[in-house]
């Protein structure tokens, strides 16, 4: 009899969060969702920029597009940084060039573009340097300066 009593309110307790639960599922599919977003002006994804070999006007591969340089004050693509030379990426020198350089040319349907670029460019470009200040360095550790006690 005591389990018969304690299933029954079992039931009667937990029916109301069933319930419940049904009708905010239900609710969530409303037409509240966010519109999808498509990428309709053939922008590129950076994913597929990075990683980019680029090539000169007579197919000889140049290098590679290592990283992209975005203003903060425009929020635009201002450079991007060229590995050059080297083999798997030993020896390789990093250089800058405007990103106004890079010229796209379409490629077939699910492929890369090919980025085409004049060799002399490469070959004249500013070696790239990060500043001292770019480091990255772990937030939540301790700071290892200690000031010096002072002795009264």
């Amino acid at each position: 009899m005591k389990k018969l009593l304690a299933s029954f309110v079992a039931v009667l307790v937990t029916a109301p969060l069933v319930v419940s639960a049904q009708t905010t599922r239900s609710s969530d599919t409303s037409d509240t969702k966010a519109p999808a977003w498509k990428n309709t002006r053939a922008l590129h994804e950076t994913k597929d920029i990075i990683g980019t070999r680029i090539k000169g006007s007579d197919g000889k591969d140049l290098g590679e597009v290592d990283q992209l340089l975005i203003d903060t004050q425009t929020g635009k693509v201002s450079y991007a940084v060229i590995g050059v030379g080297g083999l798997a990426g030993v020896g390789e020198k990093k250089v800058v060039v405007p990103w106004s350089e890079l010229k796209f040319s379409p490629t077939a349907e699910g492929k890369k573009n090919a980025i085409v670029m004049d060799q002399s460019r490469l070959d004249n470009a500013p070696r790239y340097e990060r500043r001292a200040g770019m480091e990255r360095s772990p937030s939540a550790s301790p700071s290892t300066t200690t000031s010096p006690t002072k002795k009264y």
